[in-house]
C-alpha cells in the first residue's frame, strides 16, 4: 500500500509519491468515460456514436443528443475529478508541508549545528588565545626577569670593576704622591745643602775679600802714615837747616 502521508519517507520517496498522484489524476482525465463525453460518443446501447446517412445527392450526419444519463455521467465524472483534484491537492499540500517542514527542521538543525560548531570553534579559539596570551606573558616576564638579573649582574660587575680600578688608581696616585714627595724632599734637601754650601762658600769668599780689603786698607794707611811721617820729617829737616 502506498504511503500518501509522506511521514517517514525520504526525499526520493516523496518525489515518487507525487509522481504517482500526478499519474493517477492524468489517468482519470484520460479515462474512457471522459473521452466519450469529450468526443460526443455516448452510445450506452452498444451502437456507434456518430450516425451518417448518405444519398446520392447529399450526405447527412446525425449527432446524438445529450440525454439525462449523459448529464449524470458528466456530473459523476466531474465529481470524481473534483474529488481526485482535492485529494491530489491535499496530498500535495501534505507532501509539500512535510517536505518543507523537513527542510525547515533540517535547516534549523543545520543552523543549530553550525551555531554549536561556531561556538565550539569560538571557545577553542578563545581558549587558545588565552593560552597563547598567558604563554607569551610568562615568556615576556621570564625574559624580563633574565634581562633584569643580567642587568644587575652586569651593573655589579661594572661597579666592582670601577671600584677595582679606582683602588688601583688611588694606590698608584698615593704611590706616585709618596714618590714625588720623597723626590721633592730629596731635591729640597739637596738644594738646601747646596744652598748652605754655596752660602758658606760665598760667606768665606766675602770674608776673604773683606780680609784682603782690610789688609790693603791697613797697608795703604800704613804707607800713608809712613809717607806722612817721612814728609813731616823731611819738612822738619828743611826747617831746621833754614835756621
Amino acid at each position: 500500500m502506498t504511503n500518501r502521508s509522506g511521514f517517514g519517507q525520504n526525499e526520493d520517496d516523496r518525489i515518487q509519491t507525487a509522481n504517482n498522484l500526478a499519474r493517477t489524476a492524468n489517468d482519470v482525465r484520460t479515462s474512457t468515460a471522459a473521452q466519450e463525453y469529450l468526443t460526443g460518443i455516448t452510445d450506452r446501447t452498444g451502437g456507434t456514436g456518430n450516425v451518417s446517412s448518405e444519398t446520392d445527392e447529399l450526405r447527412t450526419t446525425y449527432l446524438p443528443d445529450q440525454s439525462l444519463g449523459d448529464q449524470a455521467v458528466l456530473q459523476e465524472l466531474t465529481n470524481k475529478q473534483n474529488m481526485l483534484n482535492m485529494e491530489l491537492g491535499a496530498e500535495l499540500d501534505r507532501v509539500n508541508t512535510e517536505f518543507f517542514t523537513d527542510l525547515d527542521i533540517r535547516r534549523a538543525q543545520s543552523i543549530a549545528g553550525e551555531t554549536r560548531a561556531g561556538q565550539r570553534v569560538s571557545g577553542e579559539e578563545a581558549r587558545a588565545n588565552l593560552a597563547e596570551g598567558g604563554s607569551q606573558t610568562r615568556a615576556s616576564a621570564r625574559v624580563a626577569g633574565q634581562e633584569q638579573r643580567a642587568g644587575f649582574a652586569e651593573q655589579g660587575s661594572q661597579t666592582r670593576a670601577v671600584e677595582r680600578v679606582r683602588g688601583q688608581e688611588d694606590r698608584a696616585r698615593t704611590a706616585e704622591e709618596g714618590s714625588q714627595t720623597r723626590a721633592t724632599s730629596r731635591v729640597a734637601g739637596q738644594e738646601q745643602r747646596a744652598g748652605i754650601a754655596e752660602e758658606g762658600s760665598q760667606t768665606r769668599g766675602t770674608r776673604r775679600v773683606e780680609g784682603q780689603e782690610v789688609r790693603e786698607t791697613d797697608l795703604q794707611r800704613e804707607m800713608f802714615r809712613r809717607y806722612k811721617e817721612a814728609r813731616d820729617y823731611d819738612q822738619a829737616q828743611r826747617g831746621a837747616r833754614s835756621y
